[in-house]
């Protein structure tokens, strides 16, 4: 059985999120006992404004302290336990010192499984604007539609101020779901990536029509798959 090594603290409580869903499936495959996890949590409105203004290097060096932290605390791979510092994914596995499991390759893999060809991109200004998302759900033949301008405006407020803080409202989860809606009449989405962490303490599949992709779910489950192999 492998040890698991999360960068954790972006934000805290989905980090919180990860630990609880992994120990939960641990516990279903081994009831009464724990995964053997360590996490480096981080801070992160530190990583927020490095990947807001766009400072790669300051980003990649950062996260890759972190990752030799874990691995020698006894890690033998590792996850980013967010969907934005996936904007420097492939630069940050190629100089870890173990292996990094990406969140984007679970969720290409249940959407296809679902035979979806349009979905939804919601999360953070930065994931929603870059092309890391766009760009491997393309590669399977999946196209992504991001909110508009004013759209993405309203959402990382949510994110930023309410949700990274632990924070769940009422009118913002109605705000979303408007936003989900007029993509759905306009685009013809067919399901929705929950593509922040934290977007699933204010959404879930009972809230909506369409399918929600819960990326700390889905990762989760990729992690348990490599913890066991």
């Amino acid at each position: 059985m492998k040890k698991l090594g999360l960068i954790g603290g972006m934000g805290p409580i989905s980090t919180i999120d990860y630990y609880r869903k992994l120990t939960n499936g641990f516990q279903k495959i081994r009831p009464n006992s724990c995964p053997p996890i360590i996490i480096d949590s981080l801070d992160v409105f530190q990583l927020l404004k490095l990947e807001e203004a766009n400072q790669s290097e300051q980003l990649i060096s950062l996260l890759n302290c972190s990752l030799n932290n874990l691995a020698a605390a006894g890690a033998e791979y590792a996850a980013l336990t967010a969907n934005t510092p996936h904007m420097v994914f492939k630069e940050l596995a190629a100089l870890s010192p173990i292996p990094l499991i990406s969140i984007l390759d679970p969720v290409c893999q249940a959407i296809q499984l679902k035979r979806q060809k349009r979905v939804a991109l919601l999360g953070t200004k930065m994931t929603m604007e870059l092309s890391f998302y766009p760009d491997k759900l393309a590669s399977c033949g999946i196209e992504v539609i991001v909110p508009e301008p004013s759209q993405i405006a309203v959402i990382q407020e949510i994110i930023t101020t309410e949700l990274e803080q632990g924070i769940v409202k009422s009118q913002s989860k109605k705000k979303i779901l408007e936003i989900i809606n007029h993509l759905s009449k306009h685009f013809g989405i067919e399901g929705v990536i929950l593509g922040c962490t934290e977007l699933p303490l204010i959404l879930q599949q009972t809230d909506c029509r369409l399918t929600l992709y819960d990326t700390v779910e889905l990762h989760t489950n990729a992690l348990l798959t490599e913890m066991f192999k």
